[in-house]
């Protein structure tokens, strides 16, 4: 598939040594209340009256099951390039529809308009993220895209030295940058928020202390757009 980077072989590898993502499947605690942040973080700013929504890049689908689950009248798809993960997801749930595709091959993108679309971690793991912003305004009204807060230089660091990031390809993106590519794609960017203070993958001692000030930071403007872990952006056309 054209544009992506290589480790679309590295995510296949995942889901079928683990049957799901490392961060979705038998994951740790930290993991688990990263991941229910940026579901809520997600959930709260989905537009009323929005009857379908897909979900880009939707890997192991059990993104995708929890846009379904706090929008049940929804109709909710996904689509990913990792065709291993497709197979999962549609193993896993069967009640939603799954497809391989790829954001930035026009040949394979939805032909429907949906009311909504997510990228929940995605555009890091694209070779063009300014494309794949592009590309969503072709079937997508409104655009929600959560990724990790390149405004955190501690992130930054973790990119540089953590294994796993490294393995995965993993990046971040100021929220400038971010904002530049929708503007660029024509997208009306209607909020942005930061969101999340607990890791991925760090100690469960140490999650548990900054999920308990979680609420507190993310108040804070200065402390949230330095040290929140995901930047939030509301795009409509």
């Amino acid at each position: 598939m054209p544009g992506l980077k290589k480790n679309v072989g590295t995510f296949n590898e995942d889901v079928l040594d683990n049957e799901g993502y490392r961060y979705t499947t038998n994951a740790p605690f930290s993991s688990i209340v990263a991941n229910a942040r940026q579901t809520s973080a997600i959930v709260d700013r989905i537009p009323p009256g929005v009857r379908t929504i897909i979900d880009i890049g939707c890997g192991d689908g059990v993104y995708t099951k929890e846009l379904k689950l706090a929008r049940p009248d929804a109709e909710v798809t996904g689509f990913d390039p990792a065709d291993a993960a497709i197979v999962i997801a549609r193993k896993r749930f069967p009640e939603l529809t799954f497809s391989v595709g790829n954001i930035l091959d026009v040949s394979t993108l939805p032909s429907q308009m949906y009311d909504l679309g997510v990228f929940r971690g995605v555009l890091h793991h694209v070779s063009d993220p300014a494309l794949a912003i592009a590309n969503a305004k072709r079937f997508c009204r409104t655009l929600i895209i959560l990724e990790p807060n390149g405004n955190n230089p501690v992130l930054k660091v973790i990119e540089k030295t953590s294994a796993y990031h490294i393995e995965h390809e993993e990046q971040s993106f100021s929220s400038p940058l971010l904002r530049r590519w929708c503007r660029q794609a024509g997208w009306r960017i209607e909020s942005q928020g930061f969101t999340g203070f607990v890791p991925f993958f760090c100690p469960t001692w140490f999650a548990k202390i900054f999920l308990a000030l979680q609420p507190v930071l993310e108040k804070i403007p200065v402390i949230n757009w330095l040290g929140a872990g995901n930047i939030v952006l509301v795009c409509r056309q």
